[in-house]
C-alpha cells in the first residue's frame, strides 16, 4: 500500500495510555486526517467504528494501545488488510505466533512498530552518536520491594526492554545464554541474573530484581580504552574515555586518568514518549523507512527473553 499523502487516516483500537490532548495534537500537525476508535475512548475527534469491517475501509494505519487487544487474531486481521500497525505489548502472544505475524507484514509489505520507551529516551541517541563497540556489557534494573504484591513480570516488564537496548547496541547475533534466578518473597523468579554471549565476543550481564532496596536502572557499556554508562533513572551518559599510560600517571586513580563527560537530560513523562514513539511511527509510513523498534527487531529479544525463562524453568525449578 503506498501512502501519497502527508496526513495518515488512523483507527486506534482499545483504550490505552492515549489523551485527547495527545490527539489533537497530531491533528493539529497534519499527520493525522480522519481518526477512529474501536473499543477506544470518546474523544471529541474520534470518530466511533463498531466493527473491524468499518475499520479496514476507513484507515491506513493502526494504533493497538490496550494489551488486551495485541493479540494475535486482532494482528492478523489488521496487516492481511494492509495496514501498518504501532503496538505496544505482545505478552498475550507465543514465539510462534509473532514469527507468523512477521511473514505476514512481509508478505503484505507493511510495518508493525513495538512499543518500548527507553528507545526514545535522549541519552539513547546520544550514545549512539558515539558508535560503541561493547565488548563487556553490565545491565542492573533494580525494583523497589512492592507494599503489595502487584504483579510485576520480571520478564516481560523489566528485562525484555532491556534486551532490545542490549541487542541494539551490540550488533551482533547471540551466541549463547544461560540464566539463573530465586524466588525470595513470590513464587516466579523476583531476582534474576542473566548472561548473554554474542558471536562478535561480547558478553553482556543483565541483572533484575523487583524486591530491591532502592531502585537502580543502568546499562554500563565497556570498549578498549571507554566506557559508556546509560543512567535512565536520573537520564545522564556518562562517558569515560581512556587516555595512553605513562610513568607519571602510575600513581593516580585509574578514573582520574580519565577524561569524564557526563550529560544529564531532561526527564520526560510517558505521554511524551508515546508521542515519540507514535511520531516515528508516522514517519516510518510516510517516508517507506524501517520503524525504530520493527517486529523483526523485536523477535530477536523476545527469542532471547524466551531463552532466559526456558533456562529458569530448568535452574528455578518451576512447576
Amino acid at each position: 500500500m503506498q501512502i501519497n499523502s502527508k496526513t495518515l487516516n488512523v483507527g486506534i483500537i482499545g483504550k490505552g495510555n492515549f489523551s485527547d490532548e495527545l490527539l489533537r495534537s497530531f491533528l493539529d500537525k497534519k499527520m493525522f486526517g480522519l481518526c477512529c476508535g474501536l473499543q477506544s475512548h470518546k474523544y471529541e475527534n474520534l470518530l466511533p467504528l463498531r466493527n473491524y469491517d468499518e475499520l479496514d475501509k476507513a484507515v491506513d494505519a493502526v494504533l493497538i494501545l490496550d494489551p488486551d487487544f495485541c493479540v494475535f487474531e486482532n494482528l492478523v486481521e489488521v496487516v492481511k488488510s494492509c495496514k501498518h500497525a504501532f503496538i505496544t505489548n505482545t505478552s498475550h502472544m507465543t514465539r510462534h505466533q509473532l514469527k507468523k505475524l512477521l511473514s505476514y507484514t512481509a508478505e503484505a509489505g507493511v510495518h508493525i512498530q513495538v512499543s518500548n520507551g527507553l528507545r526514545f529516551q535522549n541519552i539513547l541517541g546520544e550514545i549512539k552518536d558515539h558508535e560503541v563497540k561493547p565488548r563487556i556489557v553490565e545491565c542492573n534494573h533494580y525494583l523497589r520491594r512492592p507494599d503489595n504484591k502487584s504483579k510485576i513480570q520480571l520478564i516481560q516488564d523489566i528485562l525484555l526492554p532491556d534486551i532490545d537496548i542490549v541487542l541494539s547496541l551490540t550488533k551482533s547475533r547471540v551466541k549463547h545464554v544461560s540464566a539463573t534466578g530465586v524466588g525470595v518473597l513470590f513464587e516466579d523468579p523476583d531476582v534474576v541474573n542473566a548472561r548473554v554471549e554474542f558471536y562478535n565476543g561480547c558478553v553482556a550481564t543483565i541483572s533484575a530484581s523487583k524486591i530491591a532496596d532502592k531502585e537502580v536502572h543502568k546499562i554500563r557499556f565497556f570498549e578498549n580504552n571507554n566506557y559508556y554508562t546509560l543512567n535512565f533513572q536520573n537520564q545522564s551518559l556518562r562517558v569515560l574515555k581512556g587516555s595512553e599510560w605513562s610513568e607519571e600517571m602510575e600513581d593516580q586513580n585509574v578514573e582520574d586518568q580519565m577524561d569524564d563527560q557526563t550529560n544529564f537530560h531532561k526527564s520526560v513523562n510517558q505521554e511524551e514518549i508515546l508521542e515519540k514513539e507514535i511520531e516515528s511511527f508516522y514517519y516510518c509510513i510516510v517516508l517507506g523507512t524501517e520503524p525504530v523498534l520493527s517486529l523483526s527487531e523485536y523477535v530477536e529479544a523476545r527469542d532471547v527473553a524466551e531463552r532466559i525463562l526456558d533456562q529458569l524453568e530448568r535452574n528455578f525449578g518451576r512447576k
